[in-house]
């Protein structure tokens, strides 16, 4: 027995090592920002702490799980390699074991969740089992699993046109214990499928899966993607009338890549608030009574929660810049540049700042439509406005010294916002009881006063820094 729990161990370890060494400290920090926000709104809107504790709790819980999953399903399916399974022979054995302990402990702990809440925990359970074992399929590059997510989405959007009579029989004793049998079904199949038995066919899907699971290792998850076609085409025009202009500000903002861009960005913000309204829309329009009112007393408070997407932005461009130092210095060879460290740096500063403003104003402009495609009320998009100005100091994000070869510094941000968040929520009290100010609009408010503050004294610190590019790098 201690030998197969070392082999767990390993096993374990080693399918997280494409993680970044600070992941699990990102990981809970961003488990705990995100439930304290949402627990906050719910506190302020319902007045209900133990309500509002549960719900952070839960929402911790869910973060730090589906984290952890994110990053071992794709781990343990490379560990599959032809290569390894002929260096250990018990190494898909072990994998297949591992990952269905995991997958019991994920649809236990995801079920016990559920409990005391409007959600039915025999359909969690189902849903849950079906939809984890349909991930890790997917992830191994196998359409089955995708579809079954597909499904699994259109079920919840379409539950209420669901015959009531088969969400009783899901729910009974001899319904259960067939559609239990029939999920370890799936799961046994998804197992097999994703953990491939060499031959042939597993030489073949290996390509599908490198090209899936490549994304979310710590050297894949920032490099330039395949375009979609209209934002590519967007973009190229925003290229070819900068380039004519010639304004170094103008050229500056293209120095990401395509994809860092303004204008892809408001392309994939269009398409999302498209995709989403359709979404809401058929959600307010088909689902039953108690998801749709479930949809717009919370709805809001998760849409606020996408305004912590800079977090992981600006974590990409400060990547990009470091990867890609050579090809930036080719930007102080334009003649148009500025020649001196302080004048190059002030401009790439101000680009960046101004690339970090516009996105978070498409951001909240998007939260606040999708809140109001929700139904939500007007005190709930005040409070989900309030939310996006929390995160105004994460536009500073960037304004640093680019000469230094630093490591990602996503956990250094995110502790950041968390204090920010603390100070303003500190000070809005302070001005409720010394104005009567509501706590939201007053840590509002002083949420600008501290990005005000982080963007003087970014601007201050690559004012005197060393040129951010310089050309030497080029050897």
């Amino acid at each position: 027995m201690s030998a197969l729990l070392k082999d767990y161990w390993l096993l374990w370890r080693m399918a997280l090592s494409t993680r970044h060494r600070h992941a699990s400290a990102f990981i809970l920090g961003l488990g705990v920002l995100v439930a304290l926000v949402i627990g906050l709104l719910v506190q302020i809107k319902n007045g209900d702490p133990m309500l509002s504790l549960g719900l952070a709790l839960r929402i911790f819980l869910g973060v730090v799980l589906a984290s952890w999953l994110i990053y071992f399903v794709p781990g343990a399916i490379k560990l599959n390699s032809p290569a390894n399974a002929r260096l250990v022979p018990r190494l898909r054995r072990r994998l297949i074991q591992l990952t269905a302990i995991v997958w019991v402990v994920a649809v236990a702990t995801v079920t016990l969740m559920t409990l005391e809440t409007r959600l039915t925990p025999a359909l969690v359970f189902l849903g849950t089992g079906i939809w984890i074992a349909a991930f890790g399929l997917g992830q191994s590059g196998n359409r089955v699993g995708q579809w079954v997510q597909f499904a699994a989405w259109m079920f919840i959007v379409f539950n209420r046109h669901v015959p009531a009579g088969l969400l009783a029989l899901l729910q009974s004793g001899t319904g259960f214990a067939a559609a239990t049998l029939l999920m370890l079904a799936f799961a046994a199949y998804a197992l097999q499928a994703t953990f491939l038995d060499g031959g042939e066919r597993h030489y073949a899907a290996r390509e599908a899966q490198v090209l899936q699971t490549e994304r979310l290792t710590a050297s894949g998850q920032f490099r330039e993607r395949s375009q979609v076609k209209f934002g590519a085409a967007f973009y190229r025009w925003a290229l070819r009338r900068d380039c004519q202009a010639g304004e170094p500000g103008k050229l500056l903002t293209h120095l990401l890549g395509s994809m860092n861009h303004w204008t892809y960005r408001a392309v994939m913000l269009g398409a999302f608030v498209a995709v989403s309204a359709i979404v809401l829309v058929a959600l307010r329009t088909f689902a039953g009574p108690e998801l749709q009112q479930m949809v717009t007393d919370m709805a809001w408070a998760g849409f606020a929660c996408m305004m912590l997407l800079p977090l992981f932005e600006n974590e990409r461009r400060n990547v990009r810049v470091k990867d890609t130092a050579a090809e930036q210095a080719l930007f102080r060879l334009a003649p148009r540049m500025p020649v001196s460290a302080p004048a190059f740096n002030r401009k790439v500063a101000a680009t960046l700042l101004r690339i970090a403003l516009l996105e978070w104003g498409m951001l909240a402009f998007t939260v606040l439509c999708l809140g109001v495609m929700s139904g939500a009320s007007a005190s709930n998009l005040f409070l989900q406005a309030c939310a996006c100005c929390l995160t105004l100091p994460l536009v500073g994000g960037n304004l640093r010294d680019h000469a230094r070869r630093v490591g990602p510094m996503g956990w250094q941000m995110l502790i950041g916002l968390i204090v920010s968040i603390g100070l303003s929520v500190a000070l809005g009290m302070l001005a409720r009881e010394l104005t009567g100010l509501p706590v939201m609009a007053g840590a509002a408010l002083a949420s600008i006063a501290i990005a005000l503050a982080v963007v003087a004294l970014g601007v201050h610190r690559a004012d005197g820094a060393p040129c951010a590019f310089p050309a030497g790098r080029l050897a």
